[in-house]
């Protein structure tokens, strides 16, 4: 059960040979999870700024994304949370990448595996805002909990609330009564290649 200072997160693995068959498995799962959490159907309505919410259960905070094969939802109560997560490929433009996008801070050090984990930090940051990638290159003041996500093997991910000391759970299974199911993947597959934030 979600609690007040919890940000709750599923990882879900999408079936489907496509992109947009996996897109729609997404919103299915996400769908599945917050009639569990709310205990009745959802209808969603979209703010000024794009993101969506919950008109009969505004407390509910959400938020999806999705990388090939997987995807992670992120549910808090009272509190805006943001989720990124991506599959960890060559990218030979990624100082490129994070000069563009990153904050000075984050730019220091990089190289190219440690580039994923800081991109779904930071997108995972800019998602909770509500701002997307327009929020890019700025630091982002206030107190935040950032916390790595457990994807498996070849991926990175992240959650973000902006409020100090969250406490975050990965929640290992769902099922609700239309009998969808989400849990952890043991061993993610290999995907096809995209930039971040593309899947």
């Amino acid at each position: 059960m979600l609690k007040p200072g919890e940000v709750h997160v599923w990882l879900v693995r999408l079936e489907g040979e496509t992109a947009a068959l996996r897109r729609e498995r997404s919103h299915q799962a996400l769908r599945a999870i917050l009639e569990t959490v709310t205990g009745a159907r959802v209808e969603f309505a979209v703010a000024e700024k794009g993101k969506p919410y919950l008109p009969g259960a505004p407390e509910v905070r959400f938020n999806l994304a999705r990388s090939h094969e997987l995807a992670l939802v992120g549910v808090a109560l009272g509190v805006e949370v943001g989720v990124d997560i991506e599959r960890l490929r060559p990218l030979p433009e990624y100082a490129a990448i994070a000069e563009r996008f990153f904050p000075p801070s984050e730019r220091e050090g990089l190289d190219e595996r440690d580039f994923f984990r800081r991109w779904t930090r930071i997108e995972a940051k800019l998602k909770a805002r509500g701002v997307g990638l327009y929020g890019a290159g700025a630091e982002l003041g206030g107190e935040w909990t950032v916390e790595p996500i457990d994807a498996g093997e070849g991926f990175a991910a992240a959650a973000a609330v902006e409020r100090a000391g969250m406490r975050v759970v990965v929640v290992p299974k769902l099922r609700n009564k239309a009998n969808f199911t989400a849990e952890t993947p043991s061993k993610p597959m290999r995907g096809e290649e995209c930039p971040p934030g593309a899947a």
